[in-house]
């Protein structure tokens, strides 16, 4: 069995993608949720690039590969979003709202459910095997212009990570400059790549073109950059974790028994300074100037957060942020101002940081919380 040169590059990425992967799922330093995503993401990946370089030596090989789903594109954009979310945010998690993103990954295997439908069909006698060629032409369709909207889908999806990264601040959540210059790079990286794919998918969805297009170079211009990725993002990724500094997750500050007492002062010091100075109301509010406003270290601040009150600094002065939005949600001065100026005024500085932590908090977003307390009111009155 003669494998090409360009095949076997594709069977290293593959193998690299399942090595990176499972390092990243079973990797404890950094960010669990992040590692997992980013291994799947890295997975898929690799099991595209299977798919293509993989030699098929007989015709049962052949059927598996075209009755498997090793091609799934659609996913690739909310795990490059959720991934880049929970860089971001430590305390984001992926819940119902999250994983219907994923939904469409239905599209993916469409072509392998009319191919399973013809071999159950045949099994029963329902279909003739003469009729083989015309269900896999329909696949062959199928696949060629689900293309569209694979593109479309990884391409919006890069597009809302930009965006997402422009909304934090270094100020706001601690992200390290580090961290930041990475998650760049990630997202710029797949969009150099999306330019890759149009340019190929252009001649590829036209059907004068398509056979020229791949008789002439195969896949190998899509799958040589994703084994490219395997290897450069997943191992980047994976050793970023190796070095990351998580400010942003709690700090966890091991072998201090704080005396119940201090344990005491400083929560009671620390909702003074909340409630009474209202020290939330500056967005860039860190735990350094809380420190210097208490008098208290740093470290003991985030020790009693972290350890007696189950918080990270960030999810404690947001409670006092989002309980403020709520009081000036109902209160008539306020009227005017729109949800993002109560918002910026309560001290966020990120929009998305708001509608989050609001309905995290809430269980509800801030329109719903409007729109509810409006009807209440009505009933009241009545």
């Amino acid at each position: 069995m003669t494998i090409s040169p360009f095949d076997l590059i594709l069977l290293l990425g593959t193998a690299q993608g399942f090595i990176l992967a499972t390092l990243l799922w079973v990797n404890r330093k950094g960010n669990r949720l992040s590692n997992r995503l980013l291994a799947t993401l890295i997975c898929l990946l690799a099991l595209m690039s299977l798919a293509v370089g993989f030699p098929q030596t007989n015709r049962w090989v052949g059927l598996a590969f075209e009755l498997l789903p090793l091609i799934l594109a659609m996913p690739l954009g909310p795990l490059i979003y959720f991934y880049t979310q929970s860089m971001l945010d430590a305390s984001f998690r992926l819940g119902k709202r999250e994983r219907r993103h994923f939904y469409p990954v239905v599209l993916d295997v469409g072509s392998k459910i009319i191919g399973w439908i013809f071999i159950i069909g045949l099994l029963l006698g329902f279909f003739e095997q003469k009729d083989g060629p015309a269900w896999g032409y329909v696949m062959d369709e199928y696949n060629v212009y689900s293309d569209i909207p694979r593109w479309i889908s990884v391409t919006t999806y890069l597009f809302l990570t930009k965006g997402l990264i422009r909304q934090y601040t270094v100020s706001e959540v601690k992200i390290q400059q580090s961290q930041l210059r990475w998650l760049r790079l990630f997202v710029n990286a797949f969009l150099v790549f999306q330019v890759i794919w149009l340019i190929y998918l252009i001649p590829y969805i036209i059907p004068v073109t398509r056979e020229p297009l791949l008789d002439l170079v195969g896949w190998y211009p899509i799958y040589i950059p994703i084994t490219v990725f395997i290897y450069g993002i997943g191992l980047k990724g994976y050793l970023h974790t190796r070095t990351i500094d998580l400010a942003s997750q709690p700090s966890k500050v091991s072998g201090i028994d704080i005396p119940k007492e201090t344990v005491q002062q400083v929560t009671d010091t620390l909702q003074q300074a909340m409630t009474t100075d209202r020290l939330f109301l500056d967005p860039e509010l860190t735990v350094e100037k809380v420190g210097q406003h208490t008098g208290f270290a740093t470290k003991l601040i985030s020790a009693v957060l972290n350890q007696h009150l189950q918080k990270n600094f960030n999810s404690f002065i947001n409670e006092y942020r989002v309980e403020e939005v709520k009081r000036r949600l109902i209160d008539p001065a306020h009227e005017r101002l729109t949800l993002t100026g109560i918002a910026f005024d309560c001290g966020f500085n990120s929009q998305a940081t708001f509608q989050r932590t609001f309905k995290q908090l809430t269980g509800v977003s801030p329109k719903e919380y409007v729109s509810r307390q409006a009807k209440n009111s009505t009933q009241i009155q009545i």
